[in-house]
C-alpha cells in the first residue's frame, strides 16, 4: 500500500512537469513566432479607468417595447478617453435587459449577444449601469410606462402652493424687476395614455423655450414638488430674463405638450441720463420702464435688459455696448441712443415692438490738433462716361489739401457714391444699361480696392447706421427693383419696388423706409416688407434722431406726413406751402429741417415718446432764402447742428442757412465754377466741392474761402490705354468725405 501510493505520488509529478514542460514551449513558440512576425505580444490586460459614464443620464424615459442605446466613455487619470470592455447591467430585469452592445430593451431581449427583438415586459423603474475593469459608472434611472399619447401643461400660482391649479387672474407678463409680484411661474407637465394619468410612471420630463434669451427655467427650484435627486420630475419655475415673449413646452419621450406663451414684461420708456463726461468721453445711463410700471435702472442691472446703442455718426462719436460715447481725432459731432430694439430687446412679439429713448443725447467732439483741423480723406468720381464706348470711370482718393492717392479704374459708370458712417467701405452704384460690368462697387479705403457685385445694379439710396445694410434701386430695368444688400454676407434681398428714389433707416438700423412716389415700402431685419399707400407722392424721408418717428417729405397734401417707427402708423401732418423736396433730421433730436424753396422750414418736435404709439406734436417756423423758387440737389446738415448748406444747379454757389440766427449767406468758388457735388468733414471746417470746372474745391466754413482747387491732370475719365478720355466732359459730380 505504501509503495503504490508513493508510486502515485512519482507519476502525478512526473505528468505535472511535463505538462509545464508542453506549456513553457508552447509559449515560447508563440513568443518567438510573435518577435519573428513583428507583431506586438497580446497580454489581455487593461488599466483601472479613474471613471466611466453613460449616456444618456442621470433618467430615461422609454415606452414598453421600445430600445435606447448607451454610451459608455472611460476615461483615465488624465481625463483622456481609452478604450476598455464594458458590460452593462440592469438592475430590474423584468423592466430593462440591457445587450451586450449597450442597447437597452424596455423588457426583453430576444439575444443579449444580438438582439433583434425587444419583447415589452412590466412597467416599472430600472437602474442601468457601466462597469469596465471593476470600475462602475453612475447609475441613469430609466422610467418604463405605457404610450404616451398626450402630455398637458398647466400653471400652478406659486411655488408655495405647487400643486394648486391658479384660478386667480395673472398679470399679463413678469417684470425684470426683482420683488415684483408676480415673481415667477409654475408649470406642472402631466402625461396620459388613452385618458388615463400614467404621470408618475414616466419619470423626468424635458422642458424647453423655443427663445432661450426670454426665460430661465428650473427644475431644481425650491418649493417644488415630486422632487428625486434633487430634481422636480414634472414641475419647473419660470423667471423672466430679457423682455420679449417665447412659447414654453414640456417633453416626455417622443410626446410633446402643446406650447404655452410666457412673457417678460416688455420695454415701455427709456431714459437717457448723462452721469459723467470728461473731454474725451460721456458716460450715459439708462432708467427702462416697463409695461407693468415698474423702473429698472440700468446703473445696477446693465445685462438684465440688452439695449441697443447707436451712434449717428460712428466715425466721429463711437458708443460702447455700456453707454460710453468717445469722440474720435476726426472731431465732430453725433445722436447717441439706446433703443429697445427687436431681436434682442422685446423679443418674438408679432409684429415687432421697438422702443425708443424718450430724448437722445448731443455729443460734440472736438479734433485732438489744435493748430489746425484734422486733413480730410475726399473720395472724387465722376458720371461723364455715361455709355460711351472705351471710357473707362475711375475714382482718386486726396487727402486735403492737394495730395492725390492711387487712381482707381472702376467696372461701369457710376451713378452715385455713398460711405458707410463707420468709414470702411464705399459703395458706388451702376445702372445696368451702362457700360462694363453692371452692379455695385464696393471701395476698401484702407486696402485701397474695389470689388464688383454684378447682382446689385441700381443707384445707392441709403446706408444703415450700422453699416450692415446698402439700398440699391434699380430704375433702368424692367420690372424695377429694389436691393438690400447685406455687407456681411454679401447677400441680397430683393424686392419687386418701381420707382425707389429715397431711402432712410432708423437711427438703430431696424428699419428702413423706402419712398416710391406715392407708396411707402417699409424694410425691416425683423418683419415682412411692409407696403403703405400714401394721399399723395413724398419726394425724401428721414427720421427722427430720437427714432421714434420717420418725417416724409410728402405723403399727405398738406406736405409733411409723420410716421412712428414702431408700428409704422401715421402720427402727424404738418401743413407746409408746398411738399418739401429734401428733408432731414438735426442731431439735438428736437427738430427736424424741411427745404421748400424759396424758403426752409424749421420743425419742432413736442415729444417724449413711450410705448409703441407715442404722440408727437409739431410746430413749424418758415425762413425765406430770400433766392425765389429752384430746385435742390442737396441738403447737408452739419454734424454739429449749427449749419446746413444747399446745393442747386439754379445757384451760383452753395447757399448756406444758419440754424441757430436763420440767416443766410452764399459761398462762392474761384472762377465762379458751379458746384456739382459735395460733402463736409466730420468737424464741419471744410466743404469738399465737385464743380463745373473739373477741380474738387475745398472752402473753409468759417471763413466761406475757397481755399484750394484741386486738379487732375489726367481727368476723371481714362480710355483703355489709361489716358485722359479726350473730346468729353467729366466733371467731378461724384465727391465724398471718408468719415
Amino acid at each position: 500500500m505504501e509503495r503504490s501510493s508513493a508510486c502515485k505520488v512519482r507519476c502525478m509529478t512526473n505528468r505535472v512537469a511535463k505538462l509545464f514542460a508542453l506549456i513553457a514551449g508552447a509559449l515560447l513558440i508563440a513568443t518567438l513566432t510573435s518577435c519573428k512576425s513583428g507583431q506586438p505580444v497580446v497580454t489581455g490586460s487593461f488599466p483601472v479607468p479613474a471613471t466611466i459614464a453613460i449616456s444618456p443620464a442621470p433618467s430615461l424615459s422609454l415606452e414598453l417595447g421600445t430600445n435606447q442605446a448607451f454610451i459608455a466613455t472611460v476615461q483615465n487619470a488624465a481625463k483622456t478617453t481609452i478604450t476598455e470592455p464594458v458590460t452593462y447591467q440592469s438592475s430590474n430585469t423584468a423592466v430593462v435587459t440591457v445587450a451586450a452592445n449597450g442597447l437597452a430593451c424596455a423588457g426583453s431581449w430576444d439575444n443579449l449577444a444580438s438582439p433583434t427583438i425587444c419583447t415589452p415586459g412590466q412597467v416599472g423603474v430600472a437602474q442601468v449601469t457601466a462597469t469596465a475593469n471593476g470600475v462602475s459608472s453612475p447609475p441613469t434611472t430609466v422610467y418604463v410606462h405605457q404610450h404616451v399619447d398626450t402630455v398637458t401643461l398647466q400653471d400652478l400660482c406659486s411655488v408655495a402652493q405647487p400643486n394648486t391649479p391658479c384660478t386667480l387672474p395673472r398679470h399679463p407678463c413678469q417684470s425684470l424687476l426683482e420683488n415684483s409680484l408676480p415673481q415667477n411661474t409654475v408649470y406642472q407637465a402631466r402625461a396620459f395614455s388613452r385618458g388615463l394619468d400614467i404621470t408618475p410612471s414616466v419619470g423626468q420630463f424635458d422642458w424647453q423655450a423655443v427663445t432661450p434669451g426670454v426665460v430661465v427655467l428650473s427644475n431644481t427650484a425650491s418649493g417644488l414638488g415630486n422632487i428625486v435627486n434633487d430634481v422636480s420630475l414634472n414641475q419647473v419655475v419660470a423667471t423672466a430674463k430679457a423682455p420679449g415673449v417665447t412659447q414654453v413646452y414640456a417633453t416626455i419621450g417622443t410626446a410633446t405638450s402643446m406650447p404655452v406663451n410666457f412673457t417678460t414684461c416688455a420695454v415701455q420708456s427709456i431714459a437717457l441720463q448723462v452721469t459723467a463726461s470728461s473731454s474725451t468721453s460721456t458716460t450715459i445711463v439708462p432708467t427702462v420702464t416697463d409695461t407693468v410700471g415698474n423702473i429698472i435702472s440700468l446703473s445696477t442691472n446693465v445685462a438684465a435688459i440688452p439695449l441697443t446703442w447707436s451712434s449717428s455718426q460712428a466715425g466721429s462719436v463711437s458708443v460702447s455696448t455700456s453707454g460710453v460715447a468717445s469722440g474720435t481725432t476726426a472731431g465732430g459731432g453725433a445722436t447717441v441712443i439706446a433703443s429697445c430694439t427687436p431681436p434682442l430687446c422685446n423679443t418674438g412679439f408679432l409684429p415687432s415692438l421697438p422702443i425708443y429713448p424718450q430724448s437722445a443725447i448731443q455729443i460734440i467732439s472736438n479734433p485732438t490738433a489744435t493748430s489746425a483741423a484734422p486733413a480730410a480723406n475726399v473720395y472724387v468720381s465722376s458720371t461723364g462716361c455715361g455709355t460711351i464706348e472705351g471710357c473707362v470711370s475711375t475714382i482718386i482718393p486726396v487727402t486735403t489739401p492737394a495730395t492725390q492717392g492711387t487712381t482707381l479704374s472702376l467696372a461701369a459708370t457710376p451713378n452715385s457714391l455713398l460711405f458707410n458712417r463707420q468709414g470702411t467701405k464705399a459703395y458706388l452704384g451702376t445702372n445696368s444699361g451702362l457700360l462694363g460690368t453692371k452692379g455695385l462697387t464696393v471701395l476698401d479705403p484702407s486696402a485701397n480696392t474695389v470689388t464688383q457685385l454684378v447682382s446689385t445694379p441700381g443707384k445707392v439710396l441709403a446706408v444703415s447706421p450700422d453699416g450692415t445694410k446698402v439700398v440699391v434701386s434699380d430704375t433702368d430695368d424692367t420690372p424695377n427693383q429694389v436691393f438690400v444688400f447685406d455687407s456681411t454676407t454679401s447677400i441680397n434681398a430683393a424686392f419687386n419696388i418701381t420707382g425707389a428714389t429715397a431711402a432712410d433707416f432708423s437711427p438703430d438700423s431696424l428699419k428702413g423706409y423706402i419712398i416710391a412716389g406715392s407708396t411707402l415700402y417699409v424694410y425691416s431685419k425683423v418683419d415682412a416688407l411692409q407696403t403703405i399707400t400714401l394721399r399723395s407722392p413724398a419726394n425724401d424721408v428721414a427720421f427722427f434722431a430720437e427714432g421714434a418717428f420717420a418725417y416724409l417729405a410728402g405723403g399727405d397734401p398738406a406736405g409733411i406726413m409723420v410716421r412712428r417707427t414702431c408700428d409704422n402708423g401715421e402720427a402727424d401732418t404738418v401743413a407746409t406751402v408746398a411738399p418739401p423736396n429734401l428733408i432731414r433730421a438735426l442731431p439735438n433730436a428736437t427738430q427736424m429741417l424741411a427745404l421748400v424753396p424759396p424758403a426752409v422750414d424749421l420743425i419742432n418736435a413736442d415729444t417724449a415718446p413711450s410705448g409703441c404709439t407715442p404722440p408727437v406734436r409739431d410746430s413749424l417756423t418758415s425762413f425765406d432764402l430770400g433766392l425765389g423758387s429752384f430746385t435742390p440737389t442737396q441738403l447737408i446738415i452739419s454734424n454739429n447742428g449749427s449749419r446746413a448748406y444747399i446745393l442747386s444747379p439754379q445757384l451760383s454757389g452753395i447757399l448756406v442757412y444758419d440754424i441757430g440766427s436763420q440767416t443766410s449767406s452764399t459761398f462762392s468758388l474761384v472762377g465762379n465754377a458751379a458746384p456739382l457735388q459735395a460733402s463736409l468733414t466730420p468737424d464741419g471746417s471744410l466743404l469738399a466741392v465737385g464743380a463745373s470746372d473739373g477741380m474738387l474745391h475745398e472752402i473753409q466754413t468759417a471763413t466761406g474761402a475757397d481755399v484750394a482747387q484741386v486738379q487732375f491732370p489726367l481727368g476723371l475719365c481714362l480710355n483703355t490705354a489709361g489716358r485722359q478720355f479726350a473730346g468729353i466732359t467729366c466733371n467731378p459730380d461724384l465727391v465724398v468725405v471718408k468719415p
